[in-house]
């Protein structure tokens, strides 16, 4: 069973290095106002991979192989989530690490949070089936980038702001 669970998540996060990596080589250069990094989920990841570390170290005695292998692809995947970053840039924006050019997007809207400033983009449906079903991609900044995204985003989208509808929490 051990091996099975193994071999599943060296399969798992194996893919998701390729992702994270292929993601970041490709839009690297496209970001020009980059998010607040530190998010649940990314200290969600990295907590992830310092328990990694810890395994490997404190249990290097006991892994076998396909051990090893597991905790190697944890490491390269969260590497790889740690390096992809989300933001705008002059060409479009860049959400969890897949490019969206500013013709998809639709609208956007903006709210001040206590230290960030989130920033709503409805962009248009890739669905060829689909073509009606838009999506929402929220991305956080730091307040400090504020001035500077607000002339950015009226720049580069214009007339595309809109107020959208709140989420009810």
């Amino acid at each position: 069973m051990s091996d099975i669970l193994n071999i599943i998540l060296i399969a798992l996060f194996g893919t998701l290095a390729v992702v994270y990596f292929y993601r970041y080589f490709k839009n690297r250069g496209r970001i020009m106002i980059q998010d607040q990094q530190w998010s649940y989920i990314r200290i969600l990841f990295l907590t992830l991979g310092v328990l990694s570390i810890v395994t490997l170290i404190s249990q290097h005695n006991s892994m076998s192989f396909l051990d090893y292998c597991r905790v190697i692809c944890m490491i390269v995947a969260v590497s790889g989530y740690m390096v992809v970053r989300d933001g705008v840039g002059e060409t479009g924006m860049v959400a969890m690490g897949k490019f969206y050019p500013w013709h998809m997007v639709r609208a956007y809207d903006y709210k001040d949070v206590k230290n960030v400033v989130e920033v709503y983009f409805t962009v248009e449906s890739t669905k060829k089936d689909k073509p009606d079903e838009y999506t929402t991609k929220e991305l956080d900044f730091s307040k400090t980038d504020r001035d500077i995204l607000m002339r950015f985003l009226e720049i580069n989208l214009g007339r595309k702001y809109t107020r959208m509808k709140k989420k009810t929490q």
